[in-house]
């Protein structure tokens, strides 16, 4: 009698069971994602936070971040499809635009472009004073790739100083900003265009270069603040198809870059960037960290076309008239960006 009521109970407790089984919906898995970032630098920071602290998780995505050698072979990923989302320069968006190829911005990632022209520290204590542009005339200077942004800007800045780059100085393309430092200490080079946080490595870390001048902090030409510097682009047609995945990933992103600008998380955003990028110079990460903390944010504007234009028509790399603003950004994200609040 015992065991025939045990065995009843048994067949009640698993048939209730079952019931709920079929009763509850099936948990809900992440998207799962491929986001490029064109090179392996911290101005991809916010996508790094976002994955590090949760943001993406929390909109049901599972992001996998891959880095690229450059534009071009990220852009070729995108198209492909192997990825769905790259965080890369404007300019390579305002290229792809004009070539009609169906690539479409939906926010910034980083406003101000963050890099700077350091001098080896032999050749600036000789001139018994701050090193000007100016000074580099007759110089070797390192940029990463030729017709590529920190080429592009050198040549910007050196000629905003009356200094023409193909007749007054030496512009030596490598690979890599920590080859450059190398490059240096070797007496390859005079002086490069570093992006961050090599400023701050070759200069509070290192102590073996001087600032010639550095646009995170807003120095040189006005064309380098606000232009948009590096932006999220998908393709046209995944955003067709996918627009609520879009938008979780503005979200995230957007919540990344309130988190970097609370001077209360310098910290803990230091420490995430010392993991993803290097853990070798924990005080130049910092001074990195705190100087770009305002500059990740996620607006966009018209003028940033314009700015870009005026960075690649003097050097060849596109032609007027510059695409419409609606053929590279869409604007109808700009209620997710204003998740952010004023920028300050």
């Amino acid at each position: 009698m015992n065991g025939e009521h045990t065995r009843r109970r048994f067949a009640a407790i698993a048939i209730a069971a079952l019931g709920l089984a079929i009763a509850a919906p099936a948990a809900a898995q992440d998207t799962k994602l491929n986001i490029g970032v064109s090179v392996k630098s911290i101005f991809g920071l916010p996508l790094v936070v976002a994955r590090d602290k949760g943001f993406f998780k929390e909109e049901g995505l599972d992001v996998t971040l891959e880095y690229f050698s450059g534009g071009p072979p990220a852009t070729a990923a995108l198209m492909g499809g192997s990825l769905q989302f790259l965080n890369g320069a404007l300019e390579n968006n305002v290229k792809t635009a004009k070539a009609n190829q169906p690539i479409v911005t939906i926010m910034n990632i980083q406003s101000n472009y963050a890099g700077a022209i350091i001098l080896r520290k032999e050749i600036a204590d000789k001139l018994g004073r701050a090193p000007k542009v100016e000074d580099l005339k007759g110089l070797k200077i390192g940029t990463l790739s030729r017709g590529g942004f920190t080429d592009v800007s050198t040549r910007y800045i050196l000629k905003t100083a009356g200094i023409d780059p193909e007749k007054d100085a030496t512009l030596v393309p490598i690979r890599g900003a920590d080859r450059q430092l190398a490059a240096g200490k070797a007496g390859e080079i005079d002086a490069a265009m570093v992006t961050e946080p090599w400023g701050p490595i070759a200069v509070e870390g290192l102590g073996e270069w001087v600032y010639v001048l550095n646009t995170t902090v807003g120095q040189g030409p006005v064309l380098f603040q606000d232009m948009g510097y590096v932006v999220l682009q998908t393709t046209r047609d995944y955003l067709a198809k996918n627009r609520p995945v879009a938008e979780k990933v503005v979200r995230a992103i957007v919540k990344a870059q309130k988190f970097i600008a609370d001077p209360k998380n310098v910290e803990e955003v230091t420490q995430i960037a010392l993991k993803e990028y290097g853990d070798s110079q924990p005080k130049a990460m910092r001074i990195s960290v705190e100087t770009q903390a305002k500059t990740y944010v996620p607006y966009m504007n018209e003028a940033m076309i314009g700015k870009t234009m005026d960075l690649l028509v003097p050097n060849g790399l596109i032609k007027e008239p510059a695409p419409a603003y609606k053929d590279v950004v869409d604007a109808s994200f700009e209620p997710l960006w204003k998740a952010y609040g004023p920028v300050k």
